[in-house]
């Protein structure tokens, strides 16, 4: 059964100071060598300044390209755990500009956004389905959520630095130390809240999240939810990235009118 957490898995960062990345300097033991086994888990101070740091990085981005290597585990009724790949990738131009692709095993799904209207595009199926809609970006990815059940991918990214949940609903918050990924000097956090454990990398250069693992505690079995990124923050986006135009093989729908049946969801 497919377990439905990964919208929510962020909703407990809202980074709203602007407090110096101090803990970038730190190595830290691991965190079972500072609190014994009866003692919850710290909430580390610079961990959380980590956390803001990224925050502020990712609300100053106002044109921005990203792609993220994605893995997503789904748990079967035997108990067995089947991971998909995929990739996603975001061009934004702020306020009001988004198109989002996902490639993965399961699904392809393109969408764009224009300021004025909103596409949902099926390459596989050429179907399109459009909307009007006016708003930001953050607005857009929660107004498709709620209104459509429409989840954007990776559309937590939208909500870090903002006021959508307070920063005391993260339970646990460490900082490991420094890491790796590729050529990309990072710190490594590890956060909890209620029913997730998650883990960011945040590059030491750019303060931009690297890799972002969340693991699902009301699952026994504990599925994964991988990402990892890479950012283009120099390069100009055309009007034409978010402008959708169909052609003679596509066909539009309703939003909301189903699935096509021969393509299964995530």
């Amino acid at each position: 059964m497919k377990r439905s957490w990964q919208w929510a898995f962020l909703m407990a960062i809202a980074a709203t100071s602007t407090a110096a990345p101090a803990w970038a300097a730190e190595t830290k033991k691991p965190p079972e060598a500072q609190q014994s086994a009866d003692q919850a888990p710290a909430v580390e101070p610079s961990a959380i300044h980590a956390i803001e740091a990224m925050a502020q990085k990712l609300r100053s981005l106002k044109t921005f390209s990203v792609t993220a290597d994605i893995s997503d585990e789904e748990v079967l009724e035997t108990g067995q755990k089947v991971t998909y790949g995929g990739t996603v990738t975001y061009k934004i131009r702020a306020p009001d500009r988004l198109f989002a692709a996902v490639d993965s095993d399961r699904k392809e799904r393109s969408f764009y956004y224009n300021g004025s209207q909103f596409t949902i595009y099926a390459p596989r199926m050429h179907y399109y389905a459009s909307k009007p809609v006016t708003g930001t970006v953050a607005q857009l990815v929660q107004a498709a959520q709620e209104k459509y059940d429409i989840d954007l991918p990776l559309g937590d990214l939208f909500y870090w630095g903002t006021d959508k949940a307070p920063l005391s609903n993260i339970q646990a918050a460490t900082v490991i130390g420094p890491s790796r990924i590729g050529k990309m000097e990072c710190d490594h956090l590890l956060m909890r809240q209620a029913g997730v454990d998650w883990q960011v990398w945040i590059s030491r250069q750019t303060l931009l999240p690297i890799r972002l693992v969340i693991a699902n505690l009301d699952d026994p079995t504990q599925p994964e939810y991988r990402a990892t990124f890479d950012w283009d923050t120099t390069t100009p986006l055309a009007d034409s990235v978010f402008n959708f135009t169909p052609s003679q093989d596509d066909h539009p729908i309703k939003i909301g009118q189903g699935k096509p049946a021969s393509e299964a969801s995530p």
